[in-house]
């Protein structure tokens, strides 16, 4: 009994992400053809290729993309359910949590403050 009130009660109440919609946008406009637009080939004589130099198959690069992807994907998916209607009372904290944790991530990798720095990030990873 308590779960069926449970589902009408989370049912019957709305989501309200209207917040969110320029954050939808944006998503929508890294999306192309069905998948999402991957960020740029890392420029071999970039600050980053060369923090990556040493770190063969451990570089900070393969590991920022990954984590950019997750991200866009998390909050695609809370997009999307939110275009169905078909949002539950913590699909949106979960999902959200989700593109924070993977954002989160390249920022830290990112921003280490020495070469050093972002190379022990990357490797902790």
């Amino acid at each position: 009994m308590a779960l069926a009130f449970y589902r009408w009660r989370s049912s019957s109440q709305a989501f309200n992400g209207a917040y969110l919609l320029p954050l939808f946008h944006a998503i929508e406009q890294a999306r192309g053809d069905g998948a999402y637009r991957q960020l740029p080939a890392l420029a071999p004589a970039s600050s980053l290729a060369t923090d990556d130099a040493p770190l063969g198959p451990y570089a900070a690069a393969h590991l920022i993309r990954a984590s950019y992807t997750a991200g866009l994907a998390h909050t695609d998916a809370l997009r999307r359910l939110t275009a169905a209607g078909e949002v539950d009372p913590t699909s949106p904290w979960t999902l959200l949590r989700g593109a924070l944790e993977n954002s989160a991530t390249v920022l830290w990798l990112l921003e280490g403050p020495g070469r050093a720095e972002r190379r022990r990030r990357a490797l902790s990873l």
